[in-house]
Parts: C-alpha cells; sequence; structure tokens
C-alpha cells in the first residue's frame, strides 16, 4: 500500500470518528434540558461515544443502522438510570435523535457527494495523486461542518420548540410525537435500500445515473425533519391551550368561590343588621325583667340572646369578611373531622394586596391542607406577620407520609387529570404578582407551605 493511499485510510477513519464524537456531543446537547441533572448528559454523551466507538474500531463489525440503534439504546438506559421520572420522554428524545442523525447526516452527504464530484474525480490521475487527496481531506471537513451546522440547527429549534419541558408525558402524546421520526427514518431506509440494490444489480451508482434521486432524497431528508420540528410546535401550542383552558377553569371556580363567600358575607351582614334592629326591644325586655326583679329569667334571657349573637358573630375576625367567610368554612370542615383548626390571621389593612387574590391563596392551600392532613393528631394552623412592605402567611399541617420533590422545589403530586399539580403552581402564581414566592418544607411529621408577598 502507498503513502498516499495509507492517508487517503487514515483520514477517512479520522472523520468517522470525528462524526462519531460530534454527534455524541450533540446527543448530550439536546438531551441536558430534560434531564435532572447537567452531569446526566454529559454521561449520555460518553456511553453514546464510547459504544460507537468499539463496534467502529473492533470486529466483527455489524451493519450501521444496527450499530447506531444500540449506541441510542446505551445512551436511553443511561438517561433512565440518571432520571426515572418521565420515561415516555425519554423514549421520545431518544427516537426523535436516531431520527435526527440519520437525516443531517445523509443531508450532509448528498452535498458533499456534489463536491467530491466537482472537485475530486475531475482531478483523477497518477500526475495528481496529492492533489486528489488534499481535495478529499477538504470534502471530509466540509462533510463534517455540513453534519454540524444540520444536527446544531435541528437540535436548537427542537428543543427552543418544546417549551413544556417538564410536564409529564403520555402515551398518546409520546406516540404523536414520535410518528415523523419514525417516518423520516423509514423512509431513509427505503431510499438506501435502493440505492444499494441498484447499484448491486447494475454496477453502477443510482445518483450518478439519475441526479434527480440525490435531490429527491434530499428534498425527503429536509421535509421529515421539519416534519418533526412542525409536529413539536403543533404539541407544544396545544399544550398551551391546555394551560389556558385550565387557567380558564379556575378563574371561574374562583369566581364561582367568590360569589358563595359574597353571599355568606351579605346573609351574615343581614343577620346582623337584622339583630341590631331588634336590640332596642332586648334591652327594654332586659330593663323590664331587671326592674320587676325577675333576675332568673333575665339571665334565661341575656343567655339566649347571647347564643343568638354566637351564631351570626364570627369565631373568626381577621379584618376581611371575604377571608373571615373562607376560614370559618374550613373550620367546619374541620370540627366534621375532627381537626384541630388553629388561625392567628390578621389581613393586612391599607395596603395594595386584594381580597380575591389572597382567597385565591387561601382556599388552594387550606384545599391542600385538608386532603393531607394525617396523623395521630391531626391539625392544620394558620398565621400571619407583616413588617413594613412584607407580608408572611405560614400553614402548617401534620403529615405522616414523605413528599416527593423531585427535581422541583415543590412536590409531585398523586392527582390526575385537569387538575393536577394545579393548586401550589397557582398559589405561586398569585404570590409572583406581588413580587413574592412560596416555599414547602418537611420536618417532624409536619408540613410547612410559607407565602412571602410585598403588599405596599
Amino acid at each position: 500500500m502507498s503513502l498516499v493511499e495509507k492517508c487517503w485510510m487514515v483520514t477517512s477513519k479520522i472523520s468517522v470518528i470525528a462524526l462519531l464524537m460530534i454527534t455524541g456531543i450533540y446527543f448530550g446537547k439536546f438531551v441536558c434540558p430534560y434531564i435532572k441533572k447537567k452531569k446526566g448528559a454529559v454521561a449520555v454523551s460518553i456511553v453514546y461515544i464510547t459504544i460507537m466507538l468499539v463496534l467502529y474500531m473492533i470486529p466483527p463489525q455489524i451493519d450501521n443502522f444496527s450499530a447506531y440503534l444500540i449506541g441510542v439504546i446505551a445512551a436511553f438506559l443511561v438517561m433512565y438510570v440518571e432520571d426515572r421520572r418521565n420515561i415516555y420522554q425519554k423514549i421520545f428524545l431518544a427516537i426523535t435523535f436516531f431520527s435526527i442523525r440519520w437525516l443531517t447526516v445523509a443531508m450532509a452527504a448528498r452535498l458533499d457527494d456534489l463536491v467530491t464530484k466537482a472537485l475530486v474525480f475531475r482531478n483523477m490521475s497518477a500526475e495528481k495523486v496529492w492533489l486528489q487527496y488534499g481535495l478529499y481531506v477538504g470534502t471530509r471537513v466540509l462533510d463534517i461542518v455540513l453534519c454540524i451546522a444540520f444536527i446544531a440547527v435541528a437540535i436548537g429549534l427542537i428543543n427552543k420548540a418544546y417549551i413544556y419541558k417538564k410536564d409529564e408525558m403520555s402515551v398518546k402524546e409520546m406516540v404523536m410525537l414520535i410518528i415523523p421520526s419514525l417516518v423520516g427514518v423509514t423512509g431513509y431506509g427505503i431510499l438506501q435500500y435502493y440505492l444499494m440494490i441498484y447499484e448491486r444489480d447494475t454496477g453502477k451508482n443510482l445518483i450518478d445515473t439519475y441526479g434527480f434521486y440525490g435531490a429527491l432524497s434530499f428534498l425527503h431528508y429536509l421535509i421529515s425533519i421539519v416534519a418533526i420540528f412542525v409536529v413539536i410546535v403543533m404539541f407544544q401550542n396545544w399544550k398551551e391551550m391546555q394551560e389556558e383552558q385550565r387557567g380558564q377553569e379556575l378563574v371561574l371556580n374562583q369566581i364561582s368561590d367568590m360569589k358563595k363567600h359574597i353571599e355568606e358575607v351579605e346573609k351574615l351582614y343581614r343577620d346582623i343588621r337584622s339583630m341590631r334592629h331588634d336590640m332596642g326591644n332586648h334591652i327594654q325586655t332586659l330593663e323590664h325583667l331587671v326592674a320587676h326583679n325577675n333576675m332568673d329569667d333575665a339571665t334565661e334571657y341575656l343567655e339566649h340572646l347571647k347564643n343568638e349573637w354566637d351564631k351570626v358573630s364570627p369565631e373568626i375576625k381577621t379584618g376581611s369578611p371575604v377571608i373571615d367567610v373562607i376560614l370559618m368554612e374550613k373550620l367546619r370542615q374541620a370540627k366534621e373531622r375532627q381537626i384541630r383548626f388553629l388561625s392567628d390571621f390578621h389581613y393586612p389593612q391599607n395596603t395594595k394586596l386584594n381580597a380575591f387574590d389572597l382567597s385565591v391563596i387561601m382556599n388552594n392551600a387550606l384545599n391542600n391542607c385538608m386532603e393531607n392532613v394525617s396523623g395521630d393528631d391531626p391539625y392544620i394552623s394558620i398565621s400571619s406577620f407583616r413588617k413594613n412592605s412584607i407580608f408572611m402567611i405560614t400553614i402548617k399541617n401534620s403529615f405522616g407520609g414523605q413528599l416527593n420533590f423531585g427535581d422541583s422545589d415543590l412536590p409531585e403530586t398523586t392527582k390526575s387529570g385537569m387538575e393536577h399539580g394545579m393548586g401550589l403552581n397557582n398559589i405561586r402564581r398569585v404570590a409572583r404578582m406581588y413580587m413574592g414566592d412560596i416555599s414547602l418544607e418537611q420536618g417532624n411529621e409536619e408540613v410547612i407551605l410559607s407565602i412571602m408577598m410585598q403588599v405596599e
């Protein structure tokens, strides 16, 4: 083997290895936003590159499709070990990258073929072997650059379009999202199959014989990548519409709750006004009984009057009639379930805090407490304090279980359906409207929700 032939062979191998390493690096970049820790994405790249290099370097060699499939499966297992949540999303990521890898490399190969034929093959002669080799090196570099450009653009667009990266993916969603990738890679396989069959049967290259075949192939690869991107955009738009629908349903529920609270407040005030209206008669009756020394009757009448007053006078007085009604309703529910309910909450006066916004916090927070309170001595407590412009609310409940926080500062919920995980997110949304935030802690069989807001 001559020196120039050895250089050709070494250059060919180096270009293949470089492409393997580059695609492996971009595999890690692709999955990084979806994995809990950055080191997980690094592990994906390392495992994928290692598997592919081993399969390329050691005999017996297997076909390219099977080799890359093994590499992607190994990378998927790494993702699963690093983060066992959202497995269907990881399947989607693996299949999508598998397809993108084939499609982008094939697009670069079609363009590289044109350049190779124009530069290298036109200078085929014994006197120009080193010139030919130099041109070949240039085409290998061009092929790698094109691969980097295509795969970087494809991955960048997909990751940018995929907004709800932390959302749990269902089986149906996964199937919908991987169909374009499967169609793309299947089409690639069919095109390559006919290319191989034609060359085996005729001894000629199909693209050389029919130039449009290469153009159609490139067009198929490009459309397949665009289809993957478009379906993801449509999926994310659908998710956004779901979020808006949930938000609208939440607002309607809040309006309904507010109407109920207002009706309760109005009823309470009517009862108080009625009692005040009758107070003169009550006082006259008591004066008459006392004047005639009917002390037993006066005491009985006063006790009856006190009971009537207790019925219309709130047990909890916060400074806001709306919040009074909410807390009284939760107190009633707690008594029915034999839960201790403690309140030291005071509505901050003369601030920009809206009672409607605060009712969202109270309803969601106390509903969560009611659903999750547990223990031998179940209790719920709520307190507040204000210091200058900062208003803090602390809500505690007994809890004997263990919260699963995952990779978030808020725990994962066991609920399902449209209201999945909405409570704490709604509380946080309102708190951030007031330049604040929330935190949730667990310790000593107790869950503590702290809500901070700036009310001035």
